[in-house]
């Protein structure tokens, strides 16, 4: 083979690369993009878990000694502080997932979901990944 020939059969060759570099690239992106979408949200829905937990533990009520909590108390709290606070609208698809109280009933446990949205991959899927949040509060007594 001549060295022309050979020359000719290589044509094309860097551009191959390059392209599949770039995409190697925007996949990367998409990646990293992503990544960053879901810690942020987690992050954020973490603060709405811990106001949640906060306002749960500060309806508790005196019962005997010390005041205490029920489940029912602590949904119905976290939910008023979901609504007042705007978190339906800040978050998509957010929802109460476990409510409960430890402790005796001195301990607010709140847990979050919460859907987000990937970015870039979105264009071309509906990509959304569930996030939760899971937080705990305990009840003071102030005398």
């Amino acid at each position: 083979m001549s060295a022309a020939e050979l020359e000719q059969e290589e044509r094309g060759q860097s551009s191959v690369l390059i392209l599949g570099m770039l995409v190697i690239l925007l996949l990367a992106s998409a990646v990293v993009a992503g990544a960053t979408a879901v810690n942020l949200e987690a992050r954020k829905l973490l603060s709405a878990a811990d106001g949640a937990s906060s306002a749960a533990a500060q309806s508790a009520t005196a019962s005997g000694a010390s005041p205490s909590l029920s489940e029912r108390q602590v949904r119905a709290a976290a939910q008023d502080y979901l609504s007042s606070s705007g978190a339906h609208q800040r978050f998509t698809a957010v929802e109460i997932t476990q409510a409960s109280t430890a402790d005796g009933g001195s301990t607010a446990e709140v847990e979050l979901a919460a859907a987000v949205e990937l970015p870039l991959v979105s264009w071309v899927l509906p990509a959304h990944v569930t996030v939760t949040a899971e937080s705990h509060a305990r009840v003071s007594l102030n005398r």
